[in-house]
């Protein structure tokens, strides 16, 4: 994960100064990079989502459909219904954890290839939808309900959310590294596994890798608004999948599973729990991505989430996850988003068609997937 955070570090500083300089001082403003950090939050929900099917070997070409219903129904009840907001939310999530758990049925107990299934659902939700709506527009929503998305936390806040979490995540570093090497003399002392500390230039690294996005985030408060609402649900999103699949015993075997499933069987792992759960995260994902489209378009559009599974699917690859099942991160995935939001960006400042994007990010993904597969050829060797 190491090696995989540093080349995409590289790749985005490479990118960025390239976009910079060919959009006359642009692309590197607080102004651009607040957008584009709004502009990267949908795809990165659904995103972090699709790494937890694929970590298991599993698929979903439904996302796009998904959200796009999920988004009509938070828009029909935000606009005729006079309901609180936190119900049009709730109702959004209730809806996208009922199309997770009917498509997670018919993979686990009716033996659908995920591959089958989810892409009737991506034929069926939007046909849903466009026969609710009459294929017509809905909204627009209200300005409280705009604000979920589009809205920023003010930057004295939001300057202190930052320097807590630089001083959180600095401590936590810290701590672990001298606790990782306190039990590594022990071992060494009482002759268990002679290992060396952990080294100082590592802890520095990673202190510097949580401080330069910090330092960018602040700078970005600074120059333009604050923080973006739609950061903050990323963030916790981010948070909670990490945690679950690479702290909790769901995640160690939704890894198995995706690796060998054979062996997550032997090893008591109940598979059709565990990917019955995955779609329904996936469900409670396409509830968030719905709301927060419809909050930044403003209302609900017939051709809103169109391919939006594609992106989703090449973010999660491109940020490390495997096609294959077992390998890969929530936040591998997520930066991917943030990488193809960069590209997209940076190719909407300089003019480029819609053509060349598409074919540039054809291009970039085949180059994902090789690498993918180089790696893994490496690895069985």
């Amino acid at each position: 994960m190491s090696r995989r955070t540093l080349i995409f570090v590289g790749v985005f500083v490479v990118l960025a100064v390239l976009f910079h300089l060919q959009s006359n001082g642009l692309f590197l403003t607080p102004r651009n990079l607040s957008l584009m950090l709004r502009q990267s939050a949908i795809l990165a929900v659904v995103a972090a989502g699709v790494a937890i099917l694929m970590t298991m070997s599993e698929i979903d070409l439904s996302i796009g459909s998904a959200v796009f219903l999920c988004g009509v129904v938070s828009a029909e009840l935000a606009t005729q219904g006079n309901l609180p907001l936190i119900v049009v939310v709730l109702a959004a999530l209730g809806t996208g954890v009922l199309l997770g758990a009917v498509q997670g049925a018919w993979v686990v107990f009716l033996g659908i290839p995920s591959f089958i299934a989810t892409l009737a659902g991506l034929l069926a939700f939007r046909g849903i939808g466009l026969l609710w709506t009459n294929a017509a527009t809905i909204g627009p929503v209200s300005p409280e309900f705009t604000a979920l998305s589009e809205s920023y936390i003010p930057p004295g806040i939001s300057y202190v959310i930052i320097a807590i979490a630089l001083a959180f995540g600095v401590g936590f570093i810290v701590i672990r590294d001298r606790r990782k090497s306190a039990k590594r003399r022990m071992e060494a002392r009482e002759g268990i596994l002679a290992r060396p500390p952990v080294p100082m230039g590592r802890t520095i690294g990673e202190i510097a890798l949580l401080v330069v996005p910090l330092g960018i985030l602040a700078w970005i408060v600074g120059g333009f608004l604050g923080i973006p609402m739609a950061l903050v649900w990323v963030v916790i999103i981010v948070i909670a999948l990490s945690v679950l699949m690479l702290r909790t015993t769901y995640g160690r075997g939704a890894y198995l599973l995706g690796a060998n499933r054979e062996a997550a069987i032997y090893s008591g792992v109940n598979v059709k729990r565990t990917v019955f759960i995955g779609f329904i995260i996936m469900g409670a994902l396409y509830g968030v991505a719905g709301v927060l489209l419809t909050a930044r378009l403003g209302s609900s559009t017939p051709g809103a989430g169109e391919f939006l599974e594609l992106d989703a699917i090449a973010a999660a690859v491109i940020g490390g996850v495997s096609l294959r099942g077992g390998v890969g991160k929530v936040a591998g995935a997520v930066m991917g988003a943030v990488l193809l939001t960069t590209i997209n960006n940076g190719m909407s400042i300089l003019n480029i068609s819609s053509f060349s994007q598409a074919i540039i990010k054809g291009l970039i993904l085949i180059a994902a997937l090789g690498v993918d597969a180089y790696i893994l050829r490496r690895s069985s060797r």
